[in-house]
């Protein structure tokens, strides 16, 4: 998997990274690691529901350019 800068990714990916960490996560074996690794995909999930939220469009679908 090709690795992107934060600022690069839209909320598709965001939710695309979440749902593949979540698929190797449940993969593992039972014990801790898994649990974290689960916990962490969880809260990439969270995330990405959050960035379509918080970070607001134009009305053509791209991000709006602050600053």
């Amino acid at each position: 998997m090709t690795e992107l800068p934060r600022n690069d990714l839209g909320s598709h990916d965001w939710a695309a990274r979440a749902s593949e960490a979540l698929a190797r996560a449940e993969k593992l074996p039972a014990g801790s690691m898994r649990s974290e690794a689960i916990r962490k995909a969880e809260q990439l999930g969270f995330a990405a529901d959050m960035r379509k939220w918080l970070i607001p469009k134009k009305p053509n679908g791209a991000p709006k350019v602050t600053g």
